[in-house]
């Protein structure tokens, strides 16, 4: 069985194809081998994706809320500050060993390559390789993600010039996510959070995500 949010070990958080491509212009979102035409819109973020350059190996670790979904901060934002070393509250689920490969090619428009190896629930050991990119298109930012039997994209906003959020919020079938993902000069953290199936959004999530890396 794949872990579900593999995709995330490179950024990610989607809106979906429909509800991303309805008022795009240039090439559709989705695609990762045209570079989009700069806009003035786009100048404001420019090399904003440009810490990550470089190589990046780490875990990125799957939780699962032992205390299931309970009335309180639905959607939280402040995420940061939760301890999953507490094995009272959190089961690990899953941890993957991740490889990525950031290369820019513009200010506005940046590759990545993905390795990421995990073993399920009978031991066996799995690689899955995927290519992606970090572009800007029209003013916004978005990370798109070719994984051999998917297509993810999520659309991302800034908090402060090393740290990037990227969501989605899809309902059928039902996918919210949220991380927040900070780089240093050697390190690379993300937490963040998923809702799927017969999870309630208007409770607290069930699954957690923190990914550490560090630079090669």
């Amino acid at each position: 069985m794949k872990p579900p949010l593999i995709v995330f070990l490179f950024c990610c958080i989607t809106l979906g194809l429909s509800q991303s491509c309805d008022t795009q212009s240039g090439p559709p979102i989705e695609n990762i081998d045209i570079v989009p035409e700069v806009t003035a819109a786009d100048q404001a973020l420019a090399n904003v994706y440009q810490p990550l350059d470089g190589t990046w190996e780490g875990q990125f670790y799957i939780y699962i809320d032992t205390m299931g979904q309970a009335p309180g901060k639905a959607l939280p934002k402040d995420i940061t500050a939760y301890d999953f070393s507490n094995s009272e509250s959190w089961y690990l689920s899953q941890v993957i060993e991740v490889r990525q490969e950031y290369t820019s090619e513009t200010p506005y428009f940046q590759r990545v390559k993905i390795i990421d190896t995990y073993r399920d629930t009978d031991g066996e050991q799995h690689t899955i390789e995927s290519k992606g990119v970090n572009k800007i298109q029209d003013g916004k930012m978005w990370c798109v993600v070719l994984k051999p039997d998917d297509t993810v994209i999520h659309e991302g906003s800034t908090d402060g010039a090393r740290t990037i959020i990227w969501q989605r919020d899809i309902r059928e079938p039902l996918k919210i996510e949220y991380f927040r993902e900070t780089v240093e000069d050697s390190s690379y953290q993300i937490y963040g959070w998923g809702y799927y199936g017969d999870d309630n959004p208007e409770l607290t999530p069930r699954m957690w995500f923190h990914g550490d890396y560090q630079r090669q």
